[in-house]
């Protein structure tokens, strides 16, 4: 019988990957929305990030894929909003 507590299980790449993604994603997202605060410019940081986004999506993925990925936050954002309680304040 094989003693089992000696296994490492070392996380896969693509966990690794989700991981650091989600880092950079929440990084981004939370100087962005500094920065529209500082500039007191929502519009027009958002613009500028979404402007930068489409334009390197669409080269790195293509435009179909980009546009898909653009759906899917749009779709994600109002699930949110639907199945939060923003009377709950606590």
């Amino acid at each position: 019988m094989k003693n089992s507590n000696k296994i490492i299980n070392f996380p896969k790449k693509i966990d690794i990957k989700k991981k650091k993604y989600a880092v950079i994603r929440d990084e981004v997202e939370s100087f962005l929305y500094q920065y529209a605060c500082d500039e007191k410019d929502l519009w027009a940081v958002a613009m500028a990030a979404g402007r930068f986004s489409s334009i390197f999506l669409s080269k790195i993925e293509g435009e179909k894929t980009a546009i898909e990925f653009f759906k899917n936050c749009i779709a994600t954002q109002k699930n949110f909003e639907k199945s939060s309680d923003f009377s709950d304040v606590t």
